[in-house]
């Protein structure tokens, strides 16, 4: 994994032939520099597909959830050993869209974390807070709540990468300020330091730029605005641009 990391995570979104075409045409329009920046998360049908498209180029391949437990009668799951049948070597865990809509549990997404872990996955580890909570001025307790799991893996810290997305930020259009996005990441890092943090939150080509300029942000989590190759290969390239990252060796 190359710093900064930029994260496309394309939701229950696109079928195989499009999954190709969008990796090939960020593999033409982007530099191989570029590319080992990249990380694409599609869904589960699309998987084995993005590996084979992606085989010669240094893009990482994402599942976007995994089960803790190796196998067993939990219909629907997935397990971290068929991710790597599929030579995927990493998984979001505990997006806002797993614990808020479908009611994943902070206990259920750290034992996720745990099992993908322990079973040699990498993961990028999702926390951030609801409107609620913000408002009740709870933000950082809530993610401290979500982070916990963290303390008894300090061994596999080198396998996490973590991202700071804010619930209502998330496919609303509504994006957290830059005071507010270097706030959290810096009190996640204050607890956590050598775990690079990513902001997600309606992420686009309008603001990516001003994001990736926070010295805080290690990379972005993108999702909605990633479904199009042309404006996500726009956003990687913007992004790199911003930390200071040229095309050329």
């Amino acid at each position: 994994m190359k710093l900064p990391l930029i994260a496309a995570n394309w939701k229950m979104h696109k079928n195989r032939k499009e999954a190709r075409e969008f990796c090939r045409t960020l593999i033409e329009h982007l530099p191989s520099r570029h590319l080992q920046h990249v990380l694409l998360a599609p869904p589960f049908t699309c998987l084995e597909t993005v590996v084979e498209a992606v085989a010669a180029t240094p893009i990482l391949v994402s599942a976007q959830n995994c089960h803790g437990e190796t196998h067993g009668a939990f219909t629907g799951e997935v397990s971290a050993s068929m991710l790597d049948d599929l030579r995927v070597e990493w998984t979001l865990l505990g997006h806002s869209e797993r614990r808020h809509v479908f009611g994943e549990s902070d206990d259920l997404v750290a034992k996720r974390l745990e099992g993908a872990l322990k079973q040699g996955l990498k993961v990028v580890f999702c926390v951030g807070e609801t409107l609620a909570e913000r408002e009740a001025g709870r933000t950082e307790a809530v993610v401290a709540q979500q982070l916990q799991p963290l303390d008894k893996m300090r061994d596999l810290w080198q396998n996490i990468v973590l991202a700071y997305e804010p619930v209502w930020a998330i496919g609303t259009g509504r994006v957290a300020t830059t005071e507010q996005i270097a706030q959290v990441h810096r009190v996640i890092r204050s607890a956590h330091g050598s775990i690079p943090v990513l902001y997600g939150g309606s992420v686009n080509p309008g603001n990516i730029g001003e994001i990736m300029r926070l010295p805080e942000v290690d990379g972005a989590l993108i999702g909605g605005a990633s479904l199009d190759a042309g404006k996500f290969q726009a956003m990687v390239a913007e992004s790199l641009k911003a930390k200071g990252v040229s095309e050329h060796p």
